[in-house]
C-alpha cells in the first residue's frame, strides 16, 4: 500500500505539513509505503482552460503535473494537506485541483482504479473546526470525480506560527491513528 501526502504549505515545517507527516507516520507504522510532496517545490501551472485534454491526450502544459499524477495514479490513499486562508484552501493548492480536469474523460469518467481513498488534514488561525468542513468536502467532491472515496479528516484551528500544532497532543494522535486506519 503507498499512501501520499500532498501539501499545499509554501512554509517548509508548516503546521499542515506537520499534521500530514504525522498521517503519514500513522500510515508507515501500519505497513504503508510514503511520500510527502510539497507543492510550493514544484513548477504547477494554472490551468490554461484550452480544453485540449478532452481529446484524450491528456494536458498540453509540460510542468510537474505530469509527474505528480503519475504519483497519484500509484497511490492508494492521496493525502492532501492546506492552511486555511480565509475559509478556503490556500492558493497554491488551486492550480493543482485545477489541473486534475486533464484526468477526467469527457464522459466524467477516469482510469484510475476505483478503491482508492481521499483523506485531508487542514489547519487555519482562528476558525472554528465546523468552519473547515466545506473545504473538506470540497476536496473530497473533487477527488469523487477521479473515484476518490473518503479516507477521513483531521483539522487544527489556533495554529498560527509554524510550531503551534505541536500544542494539540491530540490532534497529532487522532491524525496518527487516520494514518493507521487509511492502511486497513
Amino acid at each position: 500500500m503507498k499512501v501520499l501526502g500532498i501539501v499545499t504549505s509554501p512554509r517548509r515545517g508548516a503546521n499542515s505539513q506537520t499534521l500530514v507527516g504525522h498521517i503519514l507516520a500513522g500510515a508507515k507504522e501500519a505497513g504503508a509505503k510514503t511520500e510527502m510532496v510539497r507543492l510550493c517545490l514544484m513548477n504547477i501551472q494554472p490551468c490554461l482552460g484550452c480544453n485540449k485534454c478532452r481529446n484524450g491526450e491528456g494536458c498540453i502544459i509540460e510542468d510537474d503535473m505530469e509527474k505528480l499524477c503519475g504519483k497519484l495514479a500509484e497511490a492508494d490513499v492521496v493525502v492532501l494537506g492546506s492552511p486555511i486562508y480565509w475559509g478556503r484552501l490556500n492558493a497554491q493548492a488551486y492550480p493543482f485541483i485545477d489541473r486534475l480536469y486533464a484526468l477526467i474523460k469527457p464522459d466524467f469518467t477516469t482510469d484510475f482504479p476505483k478503491g482508492k481513498k481521499i483523506a485531508v488534514a487542514l489547519t487555519c488561525g482562528g476558525m472554528e473546526p465546523e468552519a473547515m468542513k466545506p473545504v473538506n468536502d470540497y476536496v473530497k467532491f473533487v477527488f469523487g470525480f477521479l473515484g476518490f472515496t473518503d479516507g477521513g479528516f483531521v483539522c487544527q484551528n489556533h495554529c498560527l506560527q509554524p510550531e503551534d500544532l505541536a500544542r494539540f497532543p491530540d490532534t497529532i494522535k487522532r491524525a496518527k491513528e487516520l494514518g493507521k486506519t487509511l492502511v486497513k
